[in-house]
């Protein structure tokens, strides 16, 4: 009897997936930070203002999964799971010292949105929470012992876009952003410094669903 269960309950699940029209799809694509010129000013006593400025965000990438679950004829939910990869260009001044140095930052995270998916005609709108992960960083400077970051290991943040189905194919474009700061701190020549920072970013993917 527990051996015909066993080979019941597979067909079961089957039978529940192929009924609810459950979407299987992996995912890839490019996302940049919308952090450009900010700056970051530093006050201590004894010293002038140590500033930090963001000059650049380049492209990173990302990769996963997800999975489409009909709730009802419109509506959608859409866990997804993706790596993604950013870097970014920063510039230290130093009015005490007179140091000006440029360093870039690469840092790995784990996103886990779970987005609600309303379909208007063609069009997708999704919406909803992600949760961010920290992987790890490297930093041009960071072997040199002059600039150390700490991130939190994790960040509550949301996601807002739209999406087009092309066959088995979607492209997806979303801005995704934090609640609060994901990379709190710098530590630059031993001396360790509080940033609000929160970083945001716009993502756009394909993905190919079964």
């Amino acid at each position: 009897m527990n051996y015909r269960n066993a080979l019941i309950l597979p067909l079961l699940l089957l039978s529940v997936c192929s009924f609810a029209q459950i979407e299987f799809g992996l995912k890839a694509g490019l996302a940049t930070e919308s952090l450009q010129n900010e700056e970051f000013s530093f006050s201590r006593e004894g010293r002038q203002d140590l500033k930090f400025a963001l000059e650049d965000a380049d492209y990173g990438f990302q990769f996963g999964a997800l999975l489409r679950l009909p709730l009802t004829a419109s509506l959608t939910l859409q866990p997804e799971v993706t790596l993604n990869s950013a870097r970014t260009t920063f510039r230290a001044d130093d009015p005490d010292s007179g140091v000006s140095e440029v360093f870039k930052e690469r840092y790995n995270d784990v996103n886990v949105p779970v987005l609600l998916s309303y379909k208007l005609a063609f069009l997708r709108l999704n919406a909803g929470p992600v949760g961010h992960f920290f992987v790890s960083s490297t930093s041009d400077l960071k072997a040199d012992g002059g600039v150390d970051r700490a991130f939190e290991t994790f960040n509550l943040g949301y996601a807002l876009g739209g999406s087009i189905d092309i066959g088995p194919l979607t492209v997806d474009v979303r801005y995704d952003g934090n609640f609060a700061n994901y990379g709190e701190t710098f530590t630059f020549r031993g001396e360790e410094i509080d940033i609000d920072q929160s970083p945001k970013r716009w993502i756009g993917s394909i993905a190919y669903r079964f």
